[in-house]
């Protein structure tokens, strides 16, 4: 998720450009209403719109598997911490600034909303960014645990989770009311732990390019084809409204098994760090998150799908594979755009962080990160 926490491994940075690329694709099917909620015409746009859904629902999952896979083994640092709160109030901030100043309608214009400017995090402004934020504050926790823990034990542990937290929502037809749908930081420690596994021991039933292949596909089909016949079903019967919806939750079961062997497709890809396609991936995943910063930002995330669409060339509710055409078009449009702002963003703060390197906020946070990198005996520098 930030730069600078791991050895960067060029697959794995792919995965992560791709994963934030999915992520717009979805926003972009929803946002043009090109995707069969219950009570809408199955038009056959929404036909391919629910195709790409069902191949795209992984992103999330597969972003925080990254961050976790990697975290596990990272020394935890209050200064990544700083970094990634600056860069989401950076946008947070300036976006609306920039808006107003173009005389462009935002969406802080009381007390109440304003707040989501200034606590990004505590108000939800981003609610991947306050789940992940969330998260990481428990990483060091996590990591003691994982480390502690037998195999059996974390196994068990992860087991019992996801039984709470995706198992009887995926079967059950009607909302539970500690269901967030994978909107929250509790499905985000599940998806941490299981990465925390994943690295530290395996799966092996995954363990191979074209099982984690296969499990990818059949289980996005199967999504595919569980969205399309619950439509159908509450079309005729106007039973199931909720249920249709589940196929598409990040902590639906196939979303995760999905997500599991798109993960693990990925450790098969090779790059190499020192030619053009690793140099590429490595260079470009750092920004991925400032894209989901920019469009996903209040004032944004109701119009960038139109100003896209404008650009390419309209939407075509009855053209499915035009519309396809148009939506790689578009999402890879904006998330260019997105990543050369986020490049910018990068360049003013490497700027910032060198001019108050030697301040006393700075040695600070060094010690802090000292303080966690310590010996268990407790030998660091007392703060």
């Amino acid at each position: 998720m930030e730069q600078g926490a791991h050895r960067r491994i060029a697959s794995y940075e792919l995965l992560r450009i791709i994963a934030m690329f999915m992520v717009i694709v979805l926003h972009y099917v929803s946002q043009t209403q090109s995707l069969a909620v219950p009570g809408t015409e199955l038009t056959p746009t929404r036909m391919m719109g629910g195709l790409l859904e069902s191949f795209c629902i992984v992103a999330v999952n597969v972003y925080v598997l990254i961050s976790g896979y990697f975290l596990t083994e990272a020394q935890y640092k209050v200064t990544r911490l700083v970094r990634l709160l600056a860069q989401i109030l950076f946008y947070s901030l300036l976006i609306p600034l920039a808006m107003a100043c173009l005389h462009m309608t935002i969406y802080g214009r009381g007390v109440w909303k304003m707040t989501e400017y200034f606590l990004p995090i505590s108000m939800e402004h981003y609610w991947f960014a306050s789940a992940y934020v969330l998260m990481y504050l428990f990483a060091p926790l996590l990591n003691a645990a994982v480390h502690r823990m037998s195999r059996l034990q974390l196994k068990s542990v992860i087991i019992l989770l996801l039984i709470f937290f995706c198992g009887i929502k995926s079967i059950s037809p009607v909302q539970l009311s500690t269901d967030r749908m994978g909107y929250d930081f509790g499905w985000f420690l599940c998806l941490y732990l299981l990465a925390a596994y994943i690295r530290l021991y395996d799966i092996p039933r995954f363990d191979h390019p074209l099982k984690a292949g296969l499990t990818y596909v059949i289980s996005c089909l199967l999504i595919y084809g569980l969205h399309i016949g619950l439509h159908l079903v509450n079309e005729k019967t106007g039973q199931l409204q909720y249920y249709a919806t589940v196929p598409f939750h990040y902590n639906s079961f196939l979303c995760l098994v999905a997500s599991i062997g798109f993960f693990y497709l990925f450790k098969f890809v090779h790059l190499d760090d020192s030619k053009l396609p690793g140099i590429l991936a490595t260079a470009i995943a750092p920004f991925t998150f400032g894209v989901y910063l920019i469009h996903e930002h209040v004032d944004i995330r109701d119009k960038w799908a139109v100003w896209m669409a404008n650009i390419v060339g309209g939407t075509w509710q009855e053209a499915p594979v035009r519309f396809l055409l148009q939506t790689a078009a578009a999402s890879l449009l904006l998330y260019l755009a997105c990543i050369f702002v986020d490049y910018l963003r990068s360049m003013i703060f490497a700027f910032a962080e060198r001019s108050l390197s030697h301040t006393k906020p700075a040695a600070a946070l060094r010690r802090l990160d000292a303080l966690f990198a310590a010996p268990k005996d407790g030998t660091a520098e007392q703060m």
